[in-house]
């Protein structure tokens, strides 16, 4: 048996990597709200620490962390940059760009390949291939940032895009009630683009780095490819869309789509 794996937020991901983790032989510690963290710290010597927990508990989940497992911290949430971790001064931590998804009742998801960077990559990707979901290790931390702006790119490109069209009131034009990534990018290219430079514009800002916008949206559309019909307004897009308004107005950044998008709510 291989050293024991911690899964900090056992939800339907959690789940999934936890069963993955198994299948490698790790044990699986998971932590949940109600879980003695300093108890468990002194009784096992983790290979790493997996946060799955949902974006609105990342900071509560990643200062929970002992220091004495700060050197092996792995994380896979969604809108997540190195301004997340920082802070919190893990010792290289990993992370893996999740391209799957998981939803109650049905089987994982896969769109396309998920990187991964850090000293636990391989790790993830091994495991991961032992339930039929494609990962791989990225070569750097430049990568690793590409990957997380295009991951960020797609989640709020598609769920804030989704919320104008099923709005019907984008512009004052009437459109169809819900959409799907391939009539995204085929009926509402404009809405796409324009969405996109406005997430764009707030990714460059949050990393303190530029991108390539073609490369970008090159990405995107491969990965819509892996699922055309995948719906682009989840449950989440309104607080997607009000984060990104807030970090916004945090550094006074014009996104003129996305508070038309809200304006018209």
């Amino acid at each position: 048996m291989k050293k024991p794996i911690v899964v900090l937020g056992i939800g339907e991901l959690g789940s999934v990597f936890s069963r993955a983790f198994l299948k490698n032989n790790h044990a699986v510690y998971p932590i949940t709200r109600s879980t003695d963290i300093d108890a468990l710290k002194s009784s096992i010597n983790p290979e790493l620490i997996l946060v799955c927990t949902a974006e609105g508990d990342l900071q509560s989940a990643l200062s929970s962390i002992p220091t004495e497992w700060k050197d092996r911290v792995a994380m896979m949430q969604n809108e997540l940059l190195p301004r997340d971790w920082e802070p919190h001064n893990f010792t290289n931590p990993t992370v893996i760009s999740v391209w799957f998804e998981k939803k109650k009742g049905i089987d994982s998801k896969v769109l396309i390949s998920s990187p991964a960077y850090g000293p636990k990559a391989q790790i993830l990707a091994d495991s991961l291939a032992l339930i039929d979901i494609p990962a791989h290790a990225v070569a750097n931390e430049d990568e690793l940032l590409f990957e997380l702006v295009l991951k960020n790119l797609y989640i709020l490109t598609t769920n804030i895009a989704g919320l104008a069209i099923h709005s019907s009131l984008l512009g004052g034009l009437a459109v169809e009630t819900g959409a799907n990534v391939d009539d995204l990018r085929n009926n509402h290219l404009a809405l796409m683009r324009d969405v996109s430079k406005d997430v764009l514009t707030l990714q460059a800002q949050l990393t303190g780095q530029s991108f390539d916008e073609n490369q970008l949206e090159q990405g995107m559309i491969k990965a819509f490819e892996g699922d055309l019909k995948h719906g682009c307004m989840g449950r989440s897009a309104p607080s997607r869309l009000d984060r990104a308004l807030d970090q916004a107005n945090e550094f006074n950044l014009e996104v003129p789509t996305l508070q038309k998008i809200k304006d018209s709510l």
